[in-house]
């Protein structure tokens, strides 16, 4: 059964017979949408390799960031208990990440400043690259300032 236009009105259909919106030969969308996949692939494909290298990235800068921070805690701990020398609180550092940030945090440098009432443990790292961009290094600096510890009495506070 075959549907034909009221003499006078245009046919409902496309010239090639299918209804609007239907697909076209071959399977394709409408001929207006030919070539709109490459142009959407052409878009979205950065976007999704910067978020497949981005991800990771990012996880391994946290990871160092949080390795640093307490890394430096831990140094200024032991840099400000009674009796602590000088260097003390740098070496708690150098030690810790040695065992902690190893596969993160590729190089760093270890700053200790101390004064009479204070220790601080500054710790600048470089992180392990996965983005592999030219001249992009994704480093990091956390400080930690702590206390002396001092034994008072009511009338010394």
């Amino acid at each position: 059964m075959t549907l034909a236009a009221a003499p006078g009105r245009p046919s409902a259909r496309p010239p090639s017979g299918l209804p609007p919106g239907r697909p076209g030969p071959g399977g394709r969308g409408p001929a207006g949408d030919r070539g709109s996949a490459v142009v959407e692939t052409t878009i979205l494909f950065p976007i999704i390799v910067a978020m497949l290298f981005g991800g990771p990235q990012l996880a391994m800068w946290y990871f160092a960031r949080e390795a640093a921070q307490a890394a430096a805690t831990s140094a200024a701990r032991a840099g400000s208990v009674t009796g602590a020398h000088t260097g003390d609180g740098r070496s708690a550092a150098t030690g810790y990440l040695a065992r902690v940030a190893t596969g993160t945090i590729t190089g760093y440098t270890v700053s200790e400043t101390d004064s009479p009432q204070t220790v601080s443990i500054r710790i600048r790292a470089t992180v392990v690259r996965v983005v592999p961009l030219p001249g992009f290094t994704p480093t990091l600096e956390v400080t930690v300032t702590r206390g002396r510890e001092r034994f008072t009495t009511p009338d010394t506070p």
